[in-house]
């Protein structure tokens, strides 16, 4: 949702459709990663437009989308998650009001009018809102507030919808679910519903009518992590039961029907009806059903790497929307991902990662050679890394670099432990860990120790940033719109992560020494080891600054060093052909450092400042 703002219909490639306009994108700001930006109501799309954040309505491709909520000026009223109540009659969904200047911003349930575009707030008072649902005139949500983040502790409310004339409110509002992290309910009826729940340390589905066990018991957890974003469902329910993608240890994802009357019963394994059909997709998200049919993002097949997937559980027959059926001549050249697990500084607790061995049938390496290895840090840095189908992971692997995305302590997918493992320690056990795997990897013959790079976007650009600063490890590094001072972040940010740093670094202003001690910007004069930057113009999560000053740094310090910013980009880029100019000007960098020769050559690359002087 935040990335593709393409609404398509029909049965087949040739019958899919443009819906958006090329003038309007549909992309939600909402805590700035958005998500939850479209929706679709009796053959009308309803969606937040990029550029203003009005919600606009569409009922054809050909027709011009018209604005249904009002003009508050550019980016200052902003709404996710939206669908129509049909008891109110009006749009139920997040909003998040900029309007009020130096204060923090605010963040609501609102109903909107679809005619007048007037605006109730039904629910507030807390800091955050997400996953609302409604059904008849009930409506539940998870709400939190600082210093949580909603993987922390959330709670989990129901209320009743209340129309008097055409003001719409919510009344006999009571707390259902509280004590973890409650997210993503899901009504069955008036009186039962469905929720996650990490009580059992992992997420697990839970059912309001017994809270003895989880509807689903087991090491793995439905879909995509949650908190970040809008949307991204990682279940639904259908007429038969739950349909769930759940996500296992060693990362294999599986799309499962569950009984809606049974706990832990799978009535269907879908995944394994897609596999039949010749498909290789291991990941499945924003799970969505209706009627007899079930719509999922599936990911990860090599000719098909992102693709909207339906299957019907009438007739178990399986339809993937634009499928690309000249693509698998991709295949020998597809790297596919091995589960690692390796210790750490822990004893009683390791970390994770998916290895990505060269892999290209066109050449032969050296039989007594070993091949780089770039280790990837996730954002986060509660997110994680999955088995997808990476695109620019598999450009470094066809070009006979090794690719490590490593799970640290504290990433997402490994239960409540692991991911509250890195409280406090934020700059610590990231490092630690991101050199355990490098460690494993030499140990076990499998890569060259004299070639080891790390690359990372946002807290995988911190710890990138901080690993070339703090430690002599990796000979080589590449940050993506990353952090190198802590405690400007934690002052400057937006408000969705404003408190964030509270847990994983430290309490303001007790801890002031802590953040500076892990800011890679305080401590500039340690960094000795060749650094590269990209970043963007318009990021206001991870401003330039964070960037720009300490590439300074490099070239005051004579290290290899090299910045680009691209204009428009903001925190994490769209752009096609930025992202390919990044992997092709990154392994560049990388060639030049390790001194290697590329078999295609690099157009229009940056200057790399300071290279003589490695």
């Amino acid at each position: 949702e935040q990335w593709y703002h393409r609404r398509v219909r029909g049965e087949s490639a040739e019958s899919a459709t443009e819906w958006t306009p090329e003038n309007f994108s549909a992309v939600s700001r909402v805590h700035e990663y958005g998500g939850g930006a479209f929706f679709a109501h009796n053959n009308e799309v309803f969606f937040v437009n990029k550029a203003d954040q009005r919600i606009y309505r569409q009922s054809a491709p050909e027709e011009t989308p018209m604005p249904v909520t009002q003009d508050y000026g550019e980016g200052m009223v902003r709404y996710a998650e939206g669908h129509i109540n049909v008891f109110l009659n009006k749009i139920i969904c997040v909003r998040e009001d900029h309007r009020i200047p130096d204060q923090e911003c605010i963040n609501t349930i609102v109903a909107i009018d679809l005619i007048t575009g007037d605006e109730e707030v039904l629910v507030k008072g807390s800091d955050f809102y997400k996953s609302v649902d409604t059904f008849e005139d009930k409506i539940m949500f998870v709400s939190w507030d600082h210093p949580n983040m909603p993987w922390d502790d959330t709670q989990l409310s129901i209320g009743e919808l209340w129309l008097e004339g055409k003001t719409a409110s919510v009344k006999n509002l009571k707390v259902v679910g509280s004590g973890g992290s409650h997210l993503q309910g899901r009504f069955v009826n008036r009186d039962e519903f469905f929720y996650i729940w990490d009580k059992t340390d992992y997420w697990n589905i839970w059912k309001s009518t017994d809270e003895s066990k989880p509807w689903m018991l087991s090491e793995n957890e439905p879909g995509f992590p949650f908190g970040w974003c809008f949307g991204y469902p990682g279940y639904d329910l259908c007429d038969d039961g739950i349909v769930v993608g759940a996500k296992s240890k060693d990362g294999t994802e599986n799309l499962l029907l569950i009984d809606i009357q049974k706990p832990q019963t799978v009535l269907k394994d879908l995944g394994q009806l897609v596999r039949n059909k010749g498909y290789s997709f291991g990941t499945y998200t924003n799970i969505l059903c209706h009627g007899q049919n079930v719509y999922a993002l599936a990911l990860d097949d090599p000719a098909n790497p992102l693709t909207l997937l339906r299957i019907s559980l009438k007739d178990n027959s399986v339809f993937v929307y634009n499928e690309n059926k000249d693509g698998q001549e991709l295949k020998p050249y597809i790297s596919y991902a091995e589960s690692i697990k390796f210790p750490t500084t822990n004893k009683n607790m390791d970390a994770y990662g998916f290895l990505y061995r060269p892999q290209n049938p066109d050449y032969t390496p050296d039989e007594n050679e070993k091949p780089p290895l770039l280790v990837r840090i996730h954002g986060g840095p509660t997110g994680m890394a999955t088995r997808s189908l990476n695109m620019k992971t598999q450009y470094f692997t066809s070009r006979g670099i090794a690719v490590f995305d490593v799970d640290y302590r504290g990433s997402s997918g490994y239960g409540r432990a692991f991911r509250q493992a890195l409280y406090g320690k934020w700059g610590v056990y990231d490092i630690e860990d991101a050199i355990s795997a490098g460690e494993h990897l030499v140990k076990e013959g499998i890569v060259d120790g004299n070639r080891l790079a790390i690359d990372g976007g946002s807290a995988g650009g911190y710890t990138t940033m901080a690993m070339m600063v703090f430690k002599r490890y990796f000979k080589a590094g590449v940050s993506y719109y990353g952090v190198s001072d802590l405690l400007g972040l934690a002052k400057h940010t937006h408000k969705f992560e404003s408190q964030y740093l509270t847990k994983m670094v430290g309490k303001l202003p007790d801890d002031e020494a802590i953040y500076k001690e892990r800011s890679p910007l305080c401590h500039v004069n340690q960094l000795r080891c060749p650094l590269g930057f990209f970043q963007g113009s318009e990021d206001f999560v991870c401003p330039p600054p964070q960037s720009k000053e300490l590439y300074n740094a490099a070239l005051e310090n004579g290290v290899a060093t090299f910045y680009v910013e691209y204009e428009g980009e903001g925190h994490g880029f769209r752009k096609a052909a930025n992202i390919q100019r990044c992997v092709s000007n990154e392994i560049y960098f990388y060639s030049k450092v390790f001194g290697f020769e590329l078999a295609d050559q690099t157009e229009n690359p940056p200057p790399i400042k300071n290279l003589d002087s490695q």
